[in-house]
């Protein structure tokens, strides 16, 4: 290497094709960039990932606008990475990029290479120079090109890394959903025997007098509570199986009226206890709709029952049906009951939440059973909404075509 190369400063000048291939190396004090026989190499594969994009844009402001002035670009020999400021100029088909790992030593730079008296550099040098004499507005023009495409180039990267965490959250949901359905199905059975022999030990009792008044109560409290448990084991298992994408709907013609009044019918006894009137408004004429009957009647059964469970004696719940078109429907569940406090509604329906409504008669609640019944109804075509003012009661609505 000649003594007037070697006091140029450090810096890199190259030429690429218009797809940033390097054709040859003028200059690189850093060794970063090599022709490697007949392979090819791109201006790209010498910078760190980050930079790419925005190199990339560079790249194509050159083939564009025949110039490109001071590009901010990581550069890494694959140990260690800098930044550097480039710029480039298209002469002859070909693009010429200058580097520098410092600004202030690109002038410096670019005269040193001009002693090659190469045309391209010498038209690059003085276009610079046009840049460094130009107007603020064209600074600031550029400036701002920079740092949008520097804002480009953050934003490629929160995506990569957004997408990167969410391929993470979903292998640890999918792993808490088998966890969860693993611990359901283990506690369910020895929770359901507790609660099948709790109820023959109150049959026993309630022939043969077996136990005192201190035990029967204790017993009972055996079967209220070993009941709510399974009620929470159906409901994760519900859940899991939702959140986890392997909900199945068995979907035949039923009549929704008659669907309805069975499902009130069920839970009459439950409000009669409560002093609560239950009561219906139905169509004359059967409504006929493809639904699994089985999870839409869980769906109107938590409906029904959330209604009664936040009601007062002596108010009325009144279920119906609405036809919205020729084809849908709305199911309505309405009650005189505490009602639901506004900020509180656009939780209402996610997982284990609960509402600061406390059930009347001491009732209790997983906080699962609203959001197992919106999943139902979506995956039915459907909408579940509600309607509520504190004080004066709730208006749950399911419409389906």
């Amino acid at each position: 290497m000649s003594t007037q190369h070697q006091t140029l400063p450090n810096g890199i000048a190259i030429i690429v094709n218009d797809d940033g291939i390097l054709q040859k190396i003028i200059h690189d004090s850093f060794g970063v960039f090599s022709l490697r026989g007949d392979e090819t190499m791109s201006f790209v594969d010498c910078l760190e990932s980050d930079s790419i994009p925005k190199a990339y844009q560079f790249i194509e402001r050159i083939n564009t606008n025949d110039v490109a002035y001071d590009w901010e670009l990581h550069v890494t020999d694959g140990e260690e990475i800098k930044l550097f400021s480039f710029s480039g100029i298209s002469v002859d088909d070909k693009n010429l990029l200058i580097g520098t790992a410092n600004p202030d030593d690109t002038e410096q730079f670019l005269n040193g290479l001009m002693e090659m008296n190469n045309e391209s550099i010498n038209k690059l040098r003085t276009f610079m120079k046009e840049q460094q004499q130009s107007t603020g507005s064209m600074n600031d023009e550029w400036a701002m090109y920079d740092e949008m495409s520097g804002l480009n180039n953050e934003l490629a990267n929160m995506q990569r890394k957004l997408t990167k965490k969410t391929a993470e959250l979903e292998r640890m949901n999918e792993l808490k959903n088998q966890m969860l359905g693993m611990a359901a199905h283990d506690l369910r059975n020895p929770l359901t025997l507790i609660q099948n022999y709790s109820s023959f030990l109150i049959e026993d009792h309630e022939e043969e007098d077996i136990f005192s008044d201190d035990q029967f109560q204790l017993v009972k409290q055996i079967k209220e509570s070993s009941e709510y448990m399974v009620q929470i084991i159906e409901d994760m298992l519900d859940i899991s199986a939702i959140e986890s994408g392997s909900i199945s709907l068995e979907k035949d013609d039923e009549d929704i009226c008659e669907l309805v009044d069975r499902v009130v019918s069920l839970n009459r006894p439950t409000a009669g206890k409560k002093d609560i009137s239950l009561t219906t408004k139905l169509p004359d004429k059967a409504i006929i709709k493809e639904v699994d009957a089985h999870k839409f009647q869980q769906v109107l059964d938590n409906l029904i029952s959330n209604a009664i469970k936040y009601s007062q004696p002596q108010t009325e719940v009144e279920v119906g049906i609405k036809k919205e078109s020729d084809s849908a429907i709305t199911i309505y569940v309405k009650d005189e009951g505490q009602g639901i406090p506004e900020n509180e509604l656009e939780d209402l329906f996610v997982p284990f939440t609960k509402i600061s409504s406390e059930p009347t008669a001491g009732e209790k609640s997983t906080g699962l059973g609203l959001a197992i019944a919106q999943k139902i109804v979506e995956a039915h075509g459907g909408d579940i909404q509600v309607e509520s003012e504190a004080g004066i009661g709730s208006t749950f609505y399911v419409t389906i075509s």
